[in-house]
């Protein structure tokens, strides 16, 4: 198994109802080939952890690079992992559009409050930690 973490940037602003079709299609895809993960989305911009089979894994990530919805993919992070993070999640799913500060302290640390890329790629541990530390409070 491994862990496949990237960023990307939206083509457009997707609003609240194109957030959830994107989720519904995600944890129906993601179920059918035992992919769990989180999905964090902020300032046009998704972050997203993948975990499972190494070959399920690419595939879907493949599918996320070729989708229109977004646009320039950076991997942050790929590596073997033992057991999963998110072993109940088919995808979390956190709009931190709509969080309080208090509720993500890792994350006003890393991103001074919005998701930026470019901060990402300079903290690629920092923000692996920060998506572990979500699975963790969300549980």
């Amino acid at each position: 198994m491994i862990h496949l973490l990237y960023i990307s940037s939206a083509t457009s602003w997707p609003s609240e109802t194109d957030l959830i079709k994107l989720l519904e299609q995600s944890r129906e895809r993601n179920r059918r080939q035992n992919i769990t993960g989180m999905l964090l989305y902020n300032n046009a911009t998704y972050m997203q952890v993948l975990e499972g089979d190494s070959k399920d894994v690419h595939e879907i990530y493949d599918a996320i690079c070729r989708d229109e919805r977004n646009t320039g993919n950076v991997k942050l992070f790929e590596h073997e992992i033992i057991r999963r993070d998110f072993p109940d999640w088919s995808m979390g799913f956190r709009n931190l559009d709509t969080c309080s500060p208090d509720e993500l302290p890792g994350f006003i640390d890393i991103f001074n409050g919005k998701l930026d890329k470019q901060i990402a790629i300079n903290n690629k541990m920092a923000v692996v930690d920060l998506m572990v530390g979500f699975a963790k409070k969300y549980k």
